[in-house]
């Protein structure tokens, strides 16, 4: 049977479509065919993948940023306190007083009551102090004779040394601090109690910075240290307390303590002395920094 003969009976009167119209739909199939994909089921998946990554990033961000930063950790060695602490004195600015200023010093003690000091720089001039309310003018040192007034007009001389409240030439490494503190600079003897009085002396007055650095350098190589923490000034204020057991020559057994801020790790003062409230460098008795 002819094929082309049952197509166009199939066809009927309406006939075959010509090679012209046949080539046009031909053309709009492979189009159609090969056209590329809509752009909105695209768009419907990148936007879900970003909704997805999106997501997974705030998820990310929550568990890698904590709410709150952690807490420092409560330093518990005494030796690295006090190497902060000299570190941190370091950093101060360095300040050499006049021989014929003072230094004047305002503490609290633990009981309530407030201290002040006026002290030579170099030991010679006159200074005062008001202890628990009592003014009492303390003669400087002057060719090594020190003349002192005492009540109703009398006066009483000894021999004496100058004690300088700055002390322009101790020694700024632990090392060589530690062996003068040892010398028994003021006729202690050279127990671990005499050093301890010595090392109040020192730091409850004004040190340069180098200074002031070795001689914390120079307490850390004392054995048996003992750090306070969570410990507290005669103010209230949070301190660091290091201490050490030290025994006099008579066996009685003494301890004092060098208070530090727990933060900035400045000087606050010690056990005996009380909490440093003010410090600075004056012209004359009386006057406050």
């Amino acid at each position: 049977m002819d094929e082309m003969q049952l197509l166009r009976d199939f066809a009927g009167p309406a006939g075959l479509p010509g090679r012209d119209d046949l080539a046009g739909a031909r053309a709009r199939l492979l189009a159609t065919a090969t056209a590329r994909p809509r752009r909105r089921h695209r768009r419907a998946l990148w936007g879900w993948i970003t909704a997805a990554g999106l997501a997974a990033a705030a998820a990310a961000v929550v568990v890698l940023t904590p709410s709150a930063p952690p807490a420092p950790r409560a330093e518990t060695d005494p030796v690295k306190v006090l190497y902060q602490a000299a570190a941190a004195a370091r950093a101060r600015p360095d300040v050499e007083p006049r021989p014929d200023q003072f230094v004047y010093t305002r503490t609290l003690l633990a009981d309530g009551r407030e201290n002040e000091f006026w002290v030579s720089a170099d030991g010679t001039h006159d200074g005062l102090e008001i202890l628990f309310g009592h003014e009492t003018e303390v003669a400087g040192c002057r060719d090594g004779k020190r003349v002192q007034k005492e009540g109703r007009g009398r006066t009483a001389t000894s021999r004496c040394e100058p004690r300088p409240a700055a002390h322009p030439d101790l020694p700024t490494d632990a090392d060589a601090m530690l062996a003068y503190l040892h010398r028994s600079t003021y006729g202690e003897g050279d127990t671990l109690h005499d050093l301890g009085n010595e090392v109040v002396d020192l730091a409850g007055g004004y040190l340069r910075p180098a200074a002031r650095a070795a001689l914390y350098e120079a307490v850390a190589k004392v054995p048996g240290l003992i750090l306070r923490a969570g410990a507290k000034d005669a103010t209230g204020r949070p301190v660091l307390g290091i201490t050490w057991n030290s025994t006099t020559e008579r066996g009685i057994g003494n301890q004092d303590e060098f208070l530090f801020d727990p933060v900035t790790f400045a000087y606050r003062g010690s056990g005996t002395t009380g909490a440093v409230l003010s410090q600075g460098i004056v012209d004359a008795v009386r006057q406050r920094p």
